[in-house]
């Protein structure tokens, strides 16, 4: 009942950073979260940053741009953590982009969840007019990684498949499953220097990583054409 009147009266408050700041002030817990979070700050006034998850599943806390940290609030987590921990160690030596270094505490019965931070931006957080600019320049690492990680199938995961007899095919695979949202750019070369986030990650068909609104159509074909070119071997791939 206190998170529900909490989240309505938060409901009335203009601005993003001013609505969290004062939901954390109303919710003791948050203010313990953040506390621990700092404690593995080697620094005397660390640098905090925090948000809420996607339908505030989550509590996150990033530290000195180095860890991230992820409560869970509406659960104790480990389920969630114990899947996305298993996935990521079974991917990462596979995968030609960068994932993330993660572990699991237990904080007061709490799964949180600690990585390691990658710096830089994310695509959706790129001008408009720039997008263009930096599809040319990631789309074919993008492209890659969908082709390498989507043809896995490591043994030590295979229970996590729908079935475990299910094999990868084209556009079916391991996939991070919320793509777009979740690759990190340098934003001045425009390389793809980490995914992040992969506690949705699946055993599955991955066709809206070609049709997801990036806001950018230009996006969506050429991810399409080289992820193509690449299974399929054609000739026409440079």
């Amino acid at each position: 009942m206190k998170k529900l009147l909490i989240n309505i009266l938060c409901g009335f408050i203009p601005g993003r950073a001013t609505r969290n700041r004062v939901r954390m002030n109303l919710n003791n817990p948050i203010r313990k979260y953040t506390t621990f979070a700092k404690s593995f700050s080697n620094k005397k006034h660390p640098s905090v940053r925090y948000t809420y998850g996607y339908r505030c599943a989550n509590f996150v806390v990033t530290i000195d741009n180095k860890f991230v940290f992820k409560f869970p609030l509406h659960n104790n987590g480990w389920e969630k953590a114990i899947r996305e921990q298993r996935i990521t160690d079974a991917l990462r030596p596979i995968s030609p982009i960068k994932i993330p270094d993660m572990e699991i505490i237990d904080f007061d019965g709490l799964a949180v969840r600690k990585y390691e931070y990658i710096a830089g931006v994310g695509f959706h957080h790129l001008k408009k007019e720039v997008k263009e600019i930096a599809v040319r320049k990631f789309v074919k690492q993008l492209a890659n990684f969908l082709y390498i990680v989507g043809k896995a199938d490591p043994k030590e995961i295979a229970d996590l498949k729908p079935k475990k007899s299910d094999k990868p095919s084209v556009m079916h695979g391991w996939n991070q499953n919320d793509l777009w949202d979740n690759f990190i750019l340098n934003p001045k070369t425009f390389d793809i220097v980490g995914i992040i986030d992969w506690e949705d990650a699946a055993f599955t068909d991955f066709h809206k990583c070609f049709t997801d609104g990036t806001g950018c159509s230009a996006a969506k074909v050429a991810l399409l054409y080289e992820y193509s070119a690449l299974y399929f071997n054609t000739k026409k791939h440079r």
